[in-house]
């Protein structure tokens, strides 16, 4: 899977293009998570905070967190589609931006939302000897994600069923067991694919 991957992208000048990958999360059409996975030591280190300083045993600060972050996308999404003239094509939400971060996002025709997390320099720079943005470059890596490493090692799952899913956290009925993500090679491959991608920087 990794050389494959690696044959999607177009090289990317090391130095001027790295980034910081922080995390990323797949929602489903309702919000639910059900995948997330920290690669950077100071995302990590933000969570952990999260976690001492919470005085609420019955609330999961980063299943709260979560949810904070798929409710902005999605009225940002419906805000994005009220302000769309109704004489032009849908306009999707591809990047946000804050002042601490780059949020990418990739959505699917069934409504999966492919969330990634990066240091905020990506933003603005160019493609080597193209004209697409950096922006462009990180929604092709997510779209790849969900068509090649999620459709491989999820949809194609002989135990898949649609909207069965086990979400982070929630807790396997054994009478109705749910598909369990981790009993798949997902993350296995998606950290092969992000790890091989020229830009990719996990640490920061």
């Amino acid at each position: 899977v990794a050389s494959a991957c690696t044959k999607k992208i177009i090289n990317i000048k090391k130095g001027k293009h790295d980034m910081t990958v922080h995390c990323i999360h797949i929602f489903d059409r309702k919000g639910k998570t059900l995948f997330t996975k920290t690669y950077s030591s100071s995302a990590a280190q933000n969570q952990q905070k999260q976690k001492l300083s919470n005085t609420d045993p019955t609330v999961e600060p980063l299943d709260e967190q979560r949810k904070l972050v798929f409710g902005m996308l999605f009225s940002l999404r419906e805000l994005v589609g009220t302000l769309t003239p109704h004489d032009q094509e849908d306009v999707s939400l591809n990047t946000i931006q804050t002042g601490a971060s780059t949020c990418h996002l990739y959505e699917t025709i069934s409504g999966l939302r492919f969330v990634l997390y990066t240091s905020y320099n990506l933003q603005g720079g160019m493609r080597h000897n193209t004209g697409e943005s950096d922006g462009s470059i990180v929604r092709e890596a997510l779209k790849y994600i969900y068509t090649e490493i999620w459709v491989e090692n999820i949809v194609r799952s002989p135990l898949y069923k649609p909207g069965n899913i086990l979400a982070v956290g929630e807790t396997q009925n054994q009478a109705n067991k749910k598909f369990d993500i981790r009993t798949t090679n997902f993350e296995k491959h998606l950290d092969l694919y992000l790890s091989s991608m020229r830009w990719f920087l996990g640490s920061g």
